[in-house]
């Protein structure tokens, strides 16, 4: 698979649209037209021609994910990117969440928490954190 066709896959803001349970109900992901209308992180690496926050030598800004209760999940994703690569990433966020796995799951966690679940070092939630 091409870095590019990889690079596809990947949100600006570190989300595998290859493993989100939306790209199966018709999201096309946020580099295809799809995703939120408005983007902080998507209108910011634009902008600065960046592929992703992965390439930002502000990472981590203050400003990141718009939601306090996605930046955990996003700033573990572009922190997991930044040391193996966009496309090793993409396998293994594939190995650990599977073909179709609701990110929403993960909401209101750690980027420690999320890279210790990348890694299999924690097990991967099955619930929304939200019916606890």
């Amino acid at each position: 698979m091409s870095q590019q066709a990889t690079t596809e896959g990947i949100a600006y803001c570190g989300l595998s649209c290859a493993v989100c349970s939306h790209t199966g109900e018709g999201c096309l992901g946020c580099r295809n037209g799809g995703g939120r209308e408005v983007c902080f992180t998507r209108q910011c690496c634009l902008e600065r021609g960046l592929e992703g926050c992965w390439r930002c030598e502000s990472f981590p800004c203050a400003q990141g994910c718009s939601d306090d209760a996605w930046r955990g999940l996003t700033a573990g994703c572009v922190r997991m990117i930044g040391e193996m690569g966009v496309e090793a990433f993409a396998g293994l966020a594939r190995s650990r969440l599977g073909e179709s796995f609701d990110y929403g799951y993960l909401r209101y966690r750690t980027p420690q928490e999320i890279v210790a679940i990348l890694r299999g070092d924690a097990d991967v939630p099955q619930e929304d954190p939200d019916a606890r």
